[in-house]
């Protein structure tokens, strides 16, 4: 099914009421007298998604039409190649609150409330030396990991101050869970470890930790050595599979490697010598890739409103038209099922924006990005991500974000790299073009996915999403420099990998900025043409790229973080 299906299917289903009620959007006659009114919600709460739609299309009857004098015709006698629906017709997914409300975010709250958890945020206020961690410090984390799900992963030696750590998250997260293989040990509260007994202890371990994860505990702590990557791969795995945001977190004390100072501090008597044997295997931490995470909630609201974006492209007619010929589909249902999740190496479940693709320590200046103190420091911290506009082409739909300053310190990628010769290729077009005839996909393609996750996926996330107006200001070329390549991949073509998206990003900054130093559009190039679409303004440079700028932007919380 379509980019976003896989992703709602993991909701809860939504009452038959909100089933049919359709996005809320007033009409042009009311838009054209007085304002809509501003929706009040504390930010931490983020906003309904037919909220969000209020604001985001503010006209639900008048079509799509040019500016200027571009004229946007529409034949309704061709029904196949032009459905004769408007885009505001009711959707196929509820936009309203879900059965299974996320921890009263249905409601409207004022600064001064309560968040959806019961337990206010609280900063760690012991002895904070070597535990200099965002998320044991920074109450706007601490608030964000406290009400989303996010597994802390610990990575250590015996002695190196593991146990200090947990001890702190436990403070300040007091329904976190602990999974251990040093639990098994425990015997009338003394340590007895038995060197036979020591895969059941890791399977206890995983069994609680599976057991944690399926009941959406919000926090969950690993507090084993995890000398060797390896064995981090099951907790890996389980976080992806239940939607969990993971942080490795490595204690920063000094003698975090002095094996002489380990045998003296660890609790559980290491000799020395064994201590030097795994000081001697200490891995470390490669990451694929480090980048801004979504919450699973956050990323369902996010691909919806995206997709809703994509149905008002294709109510103009040049939009259509054109990606009907790229693609070889004929209808609209066909092209909102063009895009899909399914290349993507983390599963697509959710969302996120990626800071530095490092390749586990292969790419250039990996070592150097995954070392920066900056980066260290960063990791588990909350950030408010600004989604600004969208890029479209065949081969991928992907959200442009604007990074504030402490996120562009936190930017490793080239914004100016130049697209490998295998993804210039028509690959996507070529693969598509075989499954032309076959539009007709079914709904349950991903339910193998889905599971029983869906009651969970609505309980234990923070909705944050918020929608307001964004700065007019070079409204047409909002992204320069560094950082302007930044985005999120929401779908791809078939046998289009996510990594395309930056490169389509590269390219529709490129025109703009040919379009800007220019300064008339549309005069010169022919090929230059803009649209007035609900919310925005829809706009093509020409070579099957198109660009939305929205009036108002999204704005999201997320957790920086590492895919290892």
């Amino acid at each position: 099914m379509g980019w976003w299906w896989c992703c709602w299917r993991r909701t809860s289903e939504a009452s038959e009421e909100d089933q049919r009620e359709p996005l809320a959007v007033p009409s042009p006659t009311e838009t054209s007298h007085e304002e809509s009114p501003e929706v009040e919600v504390d930010r931490d709460m983020g906003q309904t998604v037919s909220q969000i739609g209020n604001k985001l299309f503010p006209s639900k009857e008048s079509p799509p039409k040019a500016e200027a004098t571009v004229v946007v015709e529409v034949d309704e006698t061709d029904s196949a190649a032009f459905p004769r629906s408007p885009v505001s017709s009711s959707p196929k997914y509820p936009l309203a609150t879900p059965r299974q409300p996320l921890r009263q975010t249905s409601i409207t709250r004022k600064s001064s409330e309560a968040s959806i958890s019961e337990t206010p945020a609280k900063r760690f206020k012991g002895d904070t030396t070597y535990l200099n961690f965002p998320f044991l410090l920074d109450e706007k984390t601490i608030d964000y990991v406290q009400n989303n799900k996010v597994m802390f992963i610990m990575k250590g030696l015996p002695g190196s101050g593991k146990s200090t750590i947990v001890k702190a998250i436990q403070e300040v997260y007091k329904d976190s869970v602990v999974c251990s293989a040093d639990f098994y040990f425990m015997r009338s509260g003394k340590y007895k470890f038995r060197p036979d007994k020591l895969k059941d202890a890791h399977q206890a371990c995983q069994n609680k930790a599976t057991a944690s994860a399926s009941r959406g505990m919000n926090v969950i702590i690993i507090d084993n050595t995890n000398v060797r990557n390896w064995e981090m791969k099951f907790y890996l795995t389980l976080a992806r599979e239940y939607h969990y945001v993971p942080v490795i977190v490595e204690p920063q004390t000094p003698w975090c490697r002095d094996a002489h100072e380990l045998a003296r501090r660890n609790s559980h008597g290491v000799d020395e010598s064994i201590i030097e044997q795994k000081v001697k295997g200490y891995q470390e931490v490669l990451p694929l890739y480090f980048g801004w995470f979504f919450n699973e909630t956050d990323s369902i609201s996010v691909l919806k409103i995206s997709n809703e974006w994509l149905k008002h492209c294709l109510q103009v007619q040049d939009f259509f038209t054109e990606f009907s010929a790229e693609t070889g589909l004929s209808s609209i249902e066909g092209l909102l099922n063009y895009f899909n999740r399914s290349s993507f190496v983390d599963g697509g479940a959710t969302l996120h924006a990626t800071a530095m693709f490092t390749a586990r320590g292969k790419a250039e200046n990996a070592m150097e990005y995954i070392n920066n103190p900056i980066v260290k420091t960063a990791q588990g911290k909350a950030f408010s991500v600004d989604i600004i506009g969208y890029v479209i082409t065949p081969f991928t739909i992907g959200a442009r974000v604007k990074l504030a300053p402490s996120m562009l310190q936190l930017w490793g990628n080239d914004d100016e790299e130049a697209m490998p010769e295998n993804l210039a290729s028509n690959e996507a077009k070529k693969t598509h073009k075989q499954h032309r005839d076959s539009e007709k996909l079914d709904a349950n393609e991903n339910s193998d996915s889905v599971g029983d996750l869906s009651v969970l996926i609505s309980e234990s996330c923070q909705n944050t999403v918020i929608a307001v107006p964004q700065d007019q200001t070079d409204r047409f070329c909002p992204s320069v420099g560094k950082g302007s390549r930044a985005h999120i991949t929401l779908g791809c073509a078939p046998g289009v990998k996510p990594v395309r998206t930056g490169f389509d990003m590269i390219s529709a900054v490129a025109f703009e900025r040919k379009a800007k130093e220019r300064g008339e559009f549309g005069v010169s190039n022919p090929s230059e043409k803009s649209f007035i679409v609900p919310g925005g303004v829809l706009r093509t440079y020409g070579e099957c790229c198109w660009i939305i700028y929205p009036e108002n932007k999204l704005v999201v919380s997320a957790l920086f973080s590492s895919y290892t």
